[in-house]
């Protein structure tokens, strides 16, 4: 009862100021009540009088010793509500810094800096007694202590580092009472400036509240702060909104008042955060005071005219260094410019600059000066921006001319097929598989396998993809030109860089490009992979041919290459991704003629049962090239199904054929059938053919190119009529061969498996059975650099000697030879025909 009066009568007193001088008489006899419930609800109410009941302290000293702990906490609370002006209590106080009351101790902390704040001589000697209670083990002492240094303010610097390490606590309340003592302390705490910007993301309200009120009364020194504290003008929380824009409000007067200080960085940057800052808390739908916009704006103003003021005083002291400054920031500015804009300008504005270019005198060293590197220019010339831009100027015309490419053309019906990619077996061509080889930044793709196996198929498909303007098709992000090279002319391998020239020709002609390309800029597109270089049948070129072609070569021009070739050797030291397309299986040889068929609208022709059949009888046909180990080969079952479609269609002379060399003069015969006008014979056609066939093979055992002249030569032999207009015929007509880009002196066959069985057909017909001649050719071909290479030709001659040779067998000289050479068994167990069914 007497505990409650205590207490009601001090709320009486603090709200009643009139009345004070008569309550404290009543209540300081009750500071020495028996119950100690009444003597700390006695010290709470004269704290609640607060200073009036100055005349108790006396009697209210005593109690610090007190039994009770509760008491003792209510008396230093009360000393410290009455002020300072009684710091005798001092003494008294300090030793219940180490109360064992935890409430006890918050409650002297808090005294003792109240007592500290209006009492100068007191500080010095409360700070130390203070700074060791920060690592209570008591939250709520930490927090008093903290608030408490606080409260004293400036002169407690000497707290700032134990201060700091209470920005981790792990209690929000110290840690805001923490941020909020600092920022008392004022810019004595910039050394907790890095430790309070992170609990501006805290997730305790409070503590964002007062880390942001905190580094806005440290001021300038929180300037490195200004962009985190941006974000927190639009957090969910008004006061602590309100709070930051605040802060921001008084780092902006700091820094305005030490402007003339900052460098021009920290200017810079004051400026820029500052403006940022100013676009938020002026939004129409923001919620700060006009007097924040206002202040904000005006502090802003006054740090750009000392912007302004620092770079007019830099401009007018150092005019060189300006003028510099212009030259060094005008023409890149420029370049830059057009670069985004109009890259292309940068190719032409380079033609212009070109000859501007001197030499310094010879007492300078005499080294050359290009007008290009003193303006910066040739450092935007070959962005990628620029090559990308040369690309798509051309790529329509490259598209169109790529296509119109007899070795391209007579593949655009595509099949696909399953192939290894570096020993991984894929079902067909996807361009995902690829994506991977084509973002690097130098690749090799070599694909093998013997002729007519669809190497050059798959390389056009690749050369498609990388054209694809669908740039989810693409290879890679950016658009490429393929560039076929199916052979080094001797124009060529006469100049220093064979193999650059070929492809500077073949570009010059694929882009219809008025005149050849710029060596600088052919070379950054084949540097930087814009150009897509295709070396078709590099096993069957000339070994001088060859040598010019090697990745490994420190000056190769070429870092997207894609090689096709008969052997798996070919490349064997250079870091490279193999394709190695797979034979067609007889399971899968129905499928692959109903795909074929399908595509080009042929398999109506056929109903169920006929289709089974003739799949089984090509499936025969082929069975010798399975026994000899060689592939079921995509173009072997493409020519069947061209000679089938036009038996089909009703063609009276078309028979099928019963092995592969009829099926390729089947093939001529059907090339032959679709001339209109001035028409050649079919033996005309033959025999022309063959022979022009083993005058591209003969000097290497390959299917190479042979000079146009002495094409024209070697079927004047034949027949002196008309011998340049018959082989004109063969490619203009038949398609059956193409001249060579760009130099148009040489021609090869569009096919090169159809050009061995054609030369193969060629020998037979003129050796025959002569086993003297047949040692001669097989002492040259054993002479040839390599046998795997040229293995291909040889069983096409050993097939040609079987079927066009009455009575020949496999145990003949010729075919015996042949198979001992390449492991070709001799003896075939009859097997009757087994028709496959559609797929």
């Amino acid at each position: 009862m007497r505990s409650s009066a205590a207490f009601a009568l001090g709320r009486i007193g603090a709200e009643a100021k009139a009345a004070v001088p008569q309550l404290i008489p009543l209540l300081i006899p009750l500071l020495k009540d028996s119950d100690a419930n009444v003597r700390s609800s006695t010290a709470s109410a004269l704290g609640i009088i607060g200073a009036e009941a100055k005349t108790a302290v006396p009697q209210l000293i005593p109690l610090l010793q007190d039994s009770d702990a509760n008491v003792r906490s209510s008396t230093a609370y009360a000393l410290g509500s009455i002020g300072a002006e009684f710091k005798t209590a001092v003494p008294q106080l300090i030793p219940l810094l180490q109360d064992s009351d935890a409430n006890v101790r918050s409650s002297t902390t808090s005294a003792l800096g109240s007592i500290g704040a209006e009492a100068k001589a007191a500080v010095p000697q409360l700070i130390p007694l203070l700074i060791p209670l920060l690592q209570d083990s008591d939250a709520n002492v930490r927090s008093s202590t903290a608030s408490a240094l606080g409260i004293i303010g400036a002169k407690a610097k000497t707290a700032v580092p134990q201060l700091i390490l209470l920005l981790k606590d792990s209690d929000a309340n110290v840690r805001s009472t923490t941020a909020y003592a600092l920022g008392r302390i004022g810019a004595e705490s910039k050394a907790a400036v890095p430790q309070l910007i992170p609990l501006l993301k805290d997730s305790d309200l409070t503590v964002r509240y007062g880390a942001a009120s905190a580094l806005g009364s440290i001021g300038a020194e929180s300037k490195t702060a200004v962009s985190q504290l941006i974000p927190l003008l639009k957090d969910s929380d008004s006061n602590v909104r309100s709070s930051t824009a605040d802060a921001l409000v008084n780092i902006a007067l700091s820094l305005q008042e030490k402007a003339k200080m900052l460098t021009s960085q920290e200017l810079n940057q004051a400026v820029s955060n500052l403006e940022s800052a100013l676009k938020i808390v002026a939004e129409p739908k923001a919620d700060f005071s006009r007097s924040t916009i206002a202040n904000l704006r005006v502090y802003l103003n006054v740090l750009k005219a000392e912007q302004n003021a620092k770079l007019f005083k830099l401009i007018g002291q150092n005019q060189w260094v300006t003028a510099a400054i212009i030259y060094l920031i005008f023409f890149p500015s420029l370049w830059f410019a057009i670069l985004r804009l109009r890259p292309l300008w940068l190719l032409r504005i380079n033609d212009a600059l070109k000859p501007y270019e001197f030499k310094l005198p010879e007492t300078l060293g005499g080294a050359p000066v290009r007008i290009r590197d003193l303006t910066f220019f040739s450092f935007f010339l070959y962005r990628p921006r620029v090559l990308d831009a040369w690309v798509w100027a051309h790529i329509k015309t490259v598209r169109e001319q790529f296509f119109q490419n007899p070795t391209v053309k007579s593949r655009a019906t595509y099949i696909p097929v399953a192939f290894e990619l570096d020993d991984k077996k894929v079902p067909q061509l996807r361009g995902e598989d690829l994506q991977s080889i084509f973002t690097k930044k130098r690749f090799c793709l070599l694909i093998w396998g013997e002729g007519g196996i669809g190497k050059t198929s798959i390389a056009c498909q690749i050369a498609d993809r990388a054209m694809a303007a669908d740039k989810t098709k693409r290879l890679c992000k950016h658009l490429m030109i393929p560039i076929l090279i199916e052979e080094l002319e001797s124009e060529f391998l006469a100049a220093k860089h064979p193999f650059l020239e070929a492809i500077s020709g073949q570009l010059k002609s694929i882009s219809n490009h008025p005149t050849p390309i710029d060596r600088e800029l052919l070379q950054h597109l084949l540097q930087q992979r814009r150009i897509l270089v295709i070396t078709d049948h590099f096993s069957e070129m000339a070994e001088a041919t060859q040598k010019e072609i090697n990745p490994n070569s420190p000056d190769f021009p070429v870092n997207a290459l894609v090689v096709t070739s008969r052997l798996d050797s070919t490349m064997r030291n250079v870091p490279k991704t193999t394709i190695h397309p797979l034979r067609i299986e007889g399971s899968e040889l129905s499928a692959f003629m109903e795909k074929y068929l399908d595509k080009l609208g042929k398999l109506n022709l056929f109903n169920g049962s006929q289709f089974h059949y003739v799949c089984g009888d090509l499936a025969k046909l082929l069975e010798e090239i399975r026994i000899q180990g060689r592939s079921t080969t995509v173009l072997f079952a493409k020519l069947y199904a061209d000679v089938l479609i036009a038996k089909m269609e009703g063609v009276k002379d078309q028979y099928l054929p019963q092995n592969i060399p009829d099926l390729m003069l089947e093939y001529l015969k059907q090339l032959n059938r679709d001339v209109a006008e001035h028409k050649l014979t079919n033996r005309t056609v033959y025999e022309d053919a063959q022979l022009l066939a083993w005058e591209c093979l003969k000097l290497t055992y390959r299917p190479a190119s042979t000079k146009i002249k002495d094409a024209i030569n070697v079927l004047s032999v034949l027949n002196s009529q008309n011998a340049e207009q018959r082989l004109n015929y063969l490619e203009e007509k038949l398609h059956l061969i193409q001249t060579n880009l760009p130099s148009q002196e040489n021609i090869r066959f569009v096919l090169d498996p159809v050009a061995e069985y054609l030369a193969g057909l060629h020998l037979v017909d003129i050796y025959g059975e002569d086993e003297s001649k047949w040692r001669d050719f097989l002492i040259d071909a054993d002479f040839q650099n390599s046998p795997e290479a040229i293995k291909g030709f040889m069983l096409a001659v050993r097939d040609c000697y079987l079927a066009k040779i009455p009575g020949a067998k496999d145990t003949d000289f010729l075919p015996k030879e042949i198979a001992a050479r390449y492991n070709v068994s001799i003896t075939v167990p009859p097997q009757p025909p087994q028709a496959v069914s559609p797929g």
